[in-house]
């Protein structure tokens, strides 16, 4: 049997641990994963890739949500030129090819607006990479020479490489 000491003293013992632990953040014990775009509405992905608010999820080097780090200054329109676009433009589409104007700069700056972030956030050799990959990939999916919208294989809009 323990003396009145000892129990006062792993009473206290036991007090003091369940504060401890009831203090900590509860936080590190809620994070979920964000990789694959998981997060509730209303939190962001943080640049270690977990679900959460506030500044340490949100702000530098967030990867999706409702980012709050703030831009680098750079206009895509100032790296997107029109010399650039029409370069691009000029390799990935036969000049017989009805669909050749298609896309547009225009069209391509105008959709920027529902992405506010593409292209401004980090360096501005991160943001003139991120354009670059951009067109790459557009430019790779597309297959260069292909035909914009499909039609019956007896016709010929545009010639394929």
């Amino acid at each position: 049997m323990a003396i009145p000491e000892e129990k006062n003293l792993l009473l206290l013992s036991l007090t003091l641990l369940a504060i401890l632990v009831g203090s900590m953040p509860r936080v590190s014990m809620a994070q979920t994963p964000c990789g694959s775009g998981s997060c509730a509405p209303g939190e962001c992905c943080s640049k270690y890739g977990f679900c959460g608010k506030g500044e340490a999820y949100c702000g530098e080097n967030c990867q999706a949500g409702p980012c709050t780090a703030t831009t680098n200054g750079v206009s895509v329109a100032n790296i997107v030129t029109p010399e650039f676009f029409r370069g691009i433009m000029n390799k990935a589409t036969d000049p017989n090819c009805p669909g050749k104007n298609f896309y547009s700069r225009e069209a391509f700056l105008s959709a920027l607006n529902s992405y506010p972030r593409f292209g401004t956030t980090g360096a501005v050799d991160d943001s003139k990479r991120e354009i670059a990959a951009f067109f790459a990939h557009a430019t790779h999916e597309t297959g260069c020479k292909k035909l914009l919208f499909p039609i019956p294989s007896s016709t010929y809009i545009c010639k394929q490489l």
